[in-house]
């Protein structure tokens, strides 16, 4: 763990901290083993997040089931690491969005297997809950948003890995990004990995929106406004493969619908049904 040089001094990411801070940091990081922690400093809010001894979601077992069955390497989750590389592997996968422009949360302290981030507000999801009912438009605006932001990330030469609305934040009105503990373009091509966070976004996209019929095609074209041509290529290849998996799901559900089944079978009928280009076409969504 890096230690600061004095009262005051800035530990990470030009964030200055009180001796105050610094020792009440210090207490909440030996004497707390959650993996997610808040805690209220006196002029700030931090989080401090430790690597390992996470539960995966249900969705990554679905995933590895169908990589492993039909052999469609797009869909494997990123290899399970040690804490250490876990936190190497996230540390630097912030900076590279913050290097290129992306609003991140910022390290305030960090150690081998630990870090604490600066509190980025209320998440995208957070803000869509409050306005589901009050304002359905603005709801559904905040999917086709980070589409387009989601098309940025990828014009730019990354991947998020799990893009979710609750690992997104609103920065001066610009989507930010955090949770970075996928990095599928660590196991295969980053095409092919952005394709890949196309579709488990669409996950969110298909089951969220108020307003699917309008929503679905006007988020899928604010990504493309902005997607590279290899990614776009590759999302029609992976629709493709993908399209394999529907009957075996189908029946999976007349068995046992869960959430997360419900929504990739949703997902993936309607990238099948409005795909984002033909390989020789042309590169606008066929919406309607």
């Amino acid at each position: 763990m890096a230690y600061p040089d004095g009262p005051g001094a800035a530990i990470e990411d030009g964030i200055l901290l009180g001796s105050d801070e610094i020792g009440e940091l210090l207490r909440a990081m030996m004497q707390s083993d959650g993996r997610v922690q808040r805690l209220e400093l006196k002029d700030r809010t931090v989080w401090i997040k430790r690597q390992g001894g996470k539960v995966l979601p249900p969705l990554v077992a679905v995933q590895g089931f169908f990589a492993a069955l039909f052999r469609i390497p797009v869909l494997r989750p990123s290899p399970q690491l040690s804490p250490e590389a876990m936190q190497a592997r996230e540390v630097s996968r912030i900076r590279a969005f913050a290097a290129a422009g992306f609003p991140v949360p910022k390290i305030v302290y960090a150690s081998a297997t630990a870090m604490v981030m600066s509190d980025v507000g209320p998440t995208i999801d957070r803000r869509m809950r409050e306005m589901r009912n009050a304002d359905p438009v603005a709801h559904d605006a905040f999917l086709i948003q980070v589409a387009e932001a989601l098309g940025r990330v990828h014009a730019a030469g990354l991947s998020h890995g799990r893009p979710h609305v609750r690992d997104f934040f609103l920065e001066d009105g610009a989507v930010g990004f955090m949770d970075f503990e996928e990095d599928p373009a660590s196991v295969m091509p980053l095409a092919m990995a952005q394709a890949r966070d196309v579709l488990l976004y669409f996950l969110v996209v298909t089951a969220f929106a108020v307003n699917p019929e309008a929503t679905c095609p006007a988020a899928l074209e604010a990504w493309l406004a902005r997607a590279p041509e290899a990614a776009r290529v590759e999302l029609v290849r992976l629709t493709a493969l993908i399209g394999r998996i529907l009957p075996l799901a189908r029946l999976i559900g007349r068995l046992h619908m869960g959430s997360d089944l419900r929504r990739f079978i949703m997902a993936t009928e309607f990238l099948m049904r409005v795909p984002p280009l033909s390989v020789d076409g042309p590169k606008t969504a066929k919406a309607g």
